[in-house]
């Protein structure tokens, strides 16, 4: 696979992977029995893993370091933002009021991840 194919299967992945974070979520409120779905419980953690594996080899591939790219380093920091997030939105704060806000800044680190990754700023804005 040579990288811009990598590139694009990179970015259709993250797209399927906030989607699939989407959908869990507001399934989460309107029909959480599906979340135990076989398909919910485990294509996301297929998803993400492709994702994550792509995302290396291709900072291998390009000779790209979080310790000299900055905003290389802000979509790690932002991604384990998400990761926390997501996890307390879906699973810890259950009932919580907090739930809703949580689940909302989980959805805005792709987004921020995404400006990020286009721009090469740490501050894409």
């Amino acid at each position: 696979m040579d990288y811009q194919t990598l590139k694009h299967t990179h970015a259709g992945l993250a797209y399927l992977s906030v989607t699939l974070f989407a959908l869990r979520a507001a399934l989460s409120y309107l029909k959480p029995a599906l979340l135990q779905s076989k398909l919910l419980r485990i294509a996301p953690h297929v998803v993400d893993t492709g994702l994550l594996a792509a995302a290396i080899t291709l900072a291998v591939w390009a000779g790209l370091s979080p310790l000299e790219q900055p905003w290389l380093a802000a979509k790690i920091v932002a991604l384990i933002a998400y990761i926390i997030l997501g996890t307390l939105g879906l699973k810890r704060l259950q009932g919580s009021p907090l739930r809703g806000p949580v689940l909302l800044l989980a959805l805005a680190m792709p987004i921020y991840i995404i400006a990020v990754a286009k721009t090469k700023m740490v501050w894409p804005f």
